[in-house]
């Protein structure tokens, strides 16, 4: 691609009396993504350095502790913060030297939060995450199907206007939140391109939704973790969860999702997750607080299959896997120790959360087949499924 189809200028230009009295240079750039383990991971430089980082909208400006003190981080205060499951942590927050994203977009990155090593975040070879608070003087474009992000500043690229575009609020990191209808009720919804999910309903909003009108059917009860924040599987939150399904969803614009599968968990905001850019392309243009969600094709789609999740997580917990939820009528309880997932020996494997959800999706099918038991002489097999 040439150079000048990286950069663009437009002329902006007031005429008062007859004489133009601004002009705006605009700019574009585009980064290509990879997705790991339901992750958009891409490449920056901090200080001419290449470093990679998890694309995450409804997060932070995170770098994990040992590579914060390897860049030259700079320290500017402390703070107590609280992760998804309200566990807090003390945290130093500061900036790491130049940080790039792209061919042109070198800006001040501002706040940045050094969080706890995370063995999750070295095994995909990242260094943290990048939020809404790095773009908040551009727009950016996310494109699932061709795996880049774009970033334009000052304005949106040409031809979008600003009427078909929908509010957002943006909360003091830039995450943006939109509202989504679903049947009779609209929700504030929370835009998570770093959550590898396609739709999770808190509980406060699955009360809002008053089932009795149909908004939302409750299908399968259960209880565990759901979510493990910054510190660690140790202190997540194991409480009740429930799997919902929410006949009709409707995105800003006007797209319709019907048969949304939703776990329900006690986390403070509804979130939309990355499995929504399979249908279309979206667009934060965060200077003006507008959201815009352009879609593959414009009738409705069924999500079904794509949103059923595994009725057992498992996750490696101090020197084991372990079961740490169960969703429905199973034969399991949460702490039972896995020691094979479809035929794998987990006994001298990589200690891994991706391992295991990559062992679990190995066969394609919606079950799988599980070793559980208190040692390795007296095992039991489990057949888990996708519900």
């Amino acid at each position: 691609m040439s150079k000048k189809k990286w950069l663009l200028t437009a002329i902006a230009a007031i005429i008062f009396k007859g004489i133009a009295i601004a002009q705006v240079q605009m700019v574009y750039d585009t980064i290509p993504f990879e997705i790991v383990s339901g992750k958009f991971i891409f490449k920056a430089k901090i200080d001419g350095k290449p470093v990679r980082f998890i694309l995450d909208t409804g997060g932070q400006n995170t770098i994990v502790a040992d590579s914060a003190d390897y860049y030259g981080f700079q320290t500017i205060r402390t703070q107590t913060i609280a992760d998804v499951n309200d566990a807090s942590i003390q945290v130093r927050v500061g900036a790491v030297k130049n940080l790039r994203i792209g061919k042109w977009m070198n800006w001040n990155v501002g706040k940045m939060t050094v969080v706890p090593n995370n063995p999750f975040f070295r095994e995909l070879g990242i260094v943290g995450t990048i939020g809404g608070e790095y773009f908040s003087n551009l727009c950016l474009s996310i494109d699932k199907r061709l795996k880049r992000f774009t970033l334009s500043y000052p304005y949106r690229p040409p031809g979008i206007s600003r009427n078909d575009g929908t509010s957002m609020e943006m909360g003091n990191n830039f995450s943006a939140v939109v509202p989504v209808t679903i049947g009779s009720e609209s929700i504030n919804v929370l835009f998570d391109s770093g959550s590898s999910n396609f739709f999770a309903l808190s509980a406060n909003d699955f009360e809002k939704l008053n089932i009795q009108q149909g908004n939302v059917e409750k299908q399968h009860a259960g209880h565990g973790i759901l979510y493990v924040g910054v510190s660690g599987v140790d202190k997540a939150i194991s409480d009740s969860i429930y799997k919902a399904n929410i006949p009709i969803m409707i995105l800003p614009g006007g797209k319709e999702f019907h048969r949304v599968g939703s776990l329900i968990g006690q986390h403070s905001a509804s979130i939309v997750g990355q499995k929504l850019f399979d249908y279309g392309i979206v667009m934060l243009d965060y200077p003006r607080g507008l959201f815009y969600f352009f879609p593959y094709e414009k009738e409705p789609s069924d999500v079904e299959e794509v949103t059923k999740i595994w009725n057992v997580r498992i996750l490696p917990v101090t020197d084991r896997f372990a079961v740490v939820a169960t969703i429905g009528d199973i034969d399991l309880r949460v702490g039972e120790r896995v020691w094979n997932i479809n035929g794998t020996d987990l006994t001298f494997e990589n200690f891994s959360e991706v391992f295991v959800n990559e062992l679990l999706e190995s066969t394609g099918k919606d079950t799988a087949e599980i070793m559980v038991g208190e040692n390795a002489k007296d095992l039991r097999k489990v057949i888990i499924k996708k519900i």
